[in-house]
């Protein structure tokens, strides 16, 4: 402000001065032109120029807003129908949040009419086709959605929802690859349906690939990102012992057994491999070593699997061992009665199969109980008994896939109905939790 002062008093003073220095030189011109002669001052010459010039100015100002009428007229109709697209645009997208599908559709029309740029209204329409169930409008909008940058990974995303709408997984992991590459602030969401999608494909190697970039964005971390890359490790040993290489299948089985202690399936594999190599003490260790976390059947299976040879009181006493890690397994009760039963050791068979009744009354123990009564005393009045509780007790645990409910006999990374990674839970039916972590 003090700037512009300054300049105005130093641009007064100038003129002042020159006014004052022509008020005191006078001096006489005089024109010739056409006949004509005109005699007069100087300071009235310029007085008469600045006069010219300044009727000049205005007749070219007045000229230049003739012509340059209907250059405004356009353009500020080409504004009030921006502003208006861009009303409708924001009104259409409040619309489509309400769910108002007629007021969505109007505004969306209104919006595409007007500002002319599908990239732009592409959202707003392909959401008001998605309320109309138009999958095939929707699609169209989100392939204009790509031909700007600022929009591409909106469409991207969309293309791949689309794609997995109509179980066309190629097309939804091509999408999914693209979106994911552009590393947008969005993209990191896509990790998961990534790797998905790479492991639905059997593309582990692409899958292994996407948990590194994962965990360097920060997209994953913990121990989602640990069972997701020990899902892999398990699917890379199992493809190494399809094609023989046992060493290497069992390096890997262990790593996945390293990257989550908890995933028994991998436990198992490394317990398996290991004791294929030669190694049945380190094998031991790794199944005891879950089974004090997350016991599980298949890891009384494994341990059964170390010594095929051995006899009914061999196996009592590993199984000692075992349920001594976990006392609280019921599982493990069960298979220690039913090694003592095998065993004829008919107290200690007792002693267990209470116990593992106690912790979870499943049907599979009564009958074991009612064996024992058949067995021990050859009292089939008393073993019908345990056989008809064993009619009405829980049954045991199963697969069963957390997204379509069907059940499994063994578990797999995909589950056989609908193709879900890692769906599959180790529960009793009927039950929302699962008994044990797989």
């Amino acid at each position: 402000m003090l700037r512009r002062l300054f300049q105005f008093l130093i641009v007064t003073a100038l003129a002042v001065a020159a006014a004052v220095w022509l008020a005191d030189r006078p001096g006489s011109v005089t024109l010739h032109w056409q006949g004509w002669r005109i005699d007069t001052s100087v300071p009235v010459l310029v007085a008469a120029l600045l006069v010219v010039l300044g009727l000049a100015a205005a007749l070219l100002r007045l000229a230049r807003g003739v012509l340059g009428l209907p250059h405004r007229l356009v353009r500020a109709r080409r504004d009030r129908r921006q502003r208006d697209g861009y009303r409708a645009l924001s009104d259409g997208l409040a619309a489509v949040a309400a769910g108002n599908r007629q007021a969505a559709r109007k505004l969306a029309r209104r919006a595409d009419r007007l500002l002319a740029d599908p990239a732009l209204t592409g959202l707003l329409t392909a959401q008001a086709a998605e309320l109309h169930g138009d999958p095939a409008e929707v699609e169209r909008r989100m392939q204009a959605l790509l031909h700007r940058p600022e929009t591409a990974f909106l469409g991207l995303k969309g293309l791949m929802t689309l794609a997995l709408r109509r179980d066309d997984r190629a097309a939804a992991l091509d999408y999914a690859r693209r979106a994911w590459a552009s590393e947008t602030g969005g993209a990191d969401g896509l990790a998961i349906p990534l790797f998905e999608l790479q492991a639905r494909a059997g593309q582990w190697a692409e899958a292994e690939l996407t948990l590194a970039e994962a965990r360097k964005r920060g997209a994953l971390d913990g121990a989602e990102l640990a069972h997701r890359r020990a899902l892999v490790l398990r699917e890379r040993a199992a493809a190494a012992e399809r094609d023989g290489n046992t060493a290497e299948a069992a390096r890997l089985a262990l790593a996945a057994h390293r990257a989550d202690p908890a995933f028994v399936l991998a436990a198992v594999a490394a317990a398996r491999l290991l004791h294929r190599l030669g190694k049945p003490r380190k094998a031991a260790a790794v199944i005891e070593a879950v089974w004090r976390g997350a016991p599980h059947p298949a890891l009384l299976d494994a341990w059964t699997a170390l010594a095929p040879a051995e006899t009914p009181l061999m196996r009592v006493k590993r199984l000692e061992r075992l349920v001594r890690a976990n006392p609280e397994a019921a599982d493990g009760h069960r298979a220690l009665g039913a090694a003592a039963l095998d065993a004829k050791l008919w107290g200690l068979a007792r002693t267990h199969l209470e116990t593992a009744l106690r912790l979870y009354p499943a049907a599979a123990t009564y009958a074991l109980r009612a064996r024992l009564e058949r067995e021990e005393r050859q009292d089939e009045a008393a073993a019908a008994g345990w056989s008809a509780k064993a009619a009405g007790a829980p049954a045991d645990p199963v697969w069963s896939c957390a997204a379509c409910g069907s059940q499994a006999e063994v578990w797999s990374t995909a589950c056989p109905s609908c193709g879900g990674i890692d769906t599959l839970a180790w529960k009793a039916p009927g039950l929302p939790v699962p008994v044990a972590a797989a």
